[in-house]
């Protein structure tokens, strides 16, 4: 019996180690992602419904008064990309019937066409658009609200989210908050629907 007992030290002793370094190593873990979610929510709070209003709005606000987002692969609304390799020709010819898309709906604007809005993103939920494709649409939206031009420029002025900490990233235009802006100061000129009944 004493022998058993002499023999067990040894393996506790090595044991016991192992599970305090496994604690401490899953309160790290945890420590360290509740404050990097800290962190985030403090120096870059985003509202999650940003992400369901993407969906949303995409739907809803299609038509040409509306400023529009990149385009998104999966339908219904579920989360994803499209997987096409840059050397699929089926990715080259999305890609030129979508600038074909902005052109036509966008007559007033000659340059080249960004690439944000001819791409879709990984996520196919990304609310923001470059300020040169947020730019590219103000003619439009602008004829289409019956709103000056200077006035809905200015309006995507605003909107540009400059990079993070002057650093990481590009800016960028939240196309969900721009509409809302849009919406809101737009809201005055446009008729009513019984207005324009016959």
């Amino acid at each position: 019996m004493n022998d058993l007992a002499a023999s067990r030290r040894p393996m506790l002793g090595s044991v016991l180690p192992a599970i305090v370094l496994l604690a401490l190593v899953t309160a790290m873990s945890v420590a360290y992602t509740l404050a990097i979610a800290a962190f985030a929510a403090v120096v870059r709070p985003t509202p999650p419904s940003d992400l369901v209003l993407t969906a949303e709005a995409a739907a809803e606000r299609a038509g040409p008064a509306w400023f529009h987002g990149r385009p998104t692969a999966p339908p219904g609304g579920v989360s994803g990309g499209s997987n096409l390799g840059p050397t699929n020709p089926a990715l080259a010819a999305a890609v030129a019937g979508r600038e074909a898309a902005v052109r036509a709906d966008n007559p007033a604007h000659g340059g080249l066409v960004p690439i944000d809005l001819v791409t879709e993103s990984g996520s196919g939920f990304d609310p923001h658009v470059s300020p040169a494709a947020a730019r590219l649409q103000v003619a439009r939206v602008a004829a289409a609200n019956g709103l000056a031009e200077a006035t809905v420029q200015a309006l995507v002025d605003r909107a540009v989210e400059p990079r993070t900490f002057g650093l990481f990233g590009h800016p960028r235009v939240n196309v969900v908050r721009l509409n809302a802006a849009l919406r809101s100061l737009a809201a005055p000129q446009r008729p009513s629907p019984a207005a324009t009944q016959p």
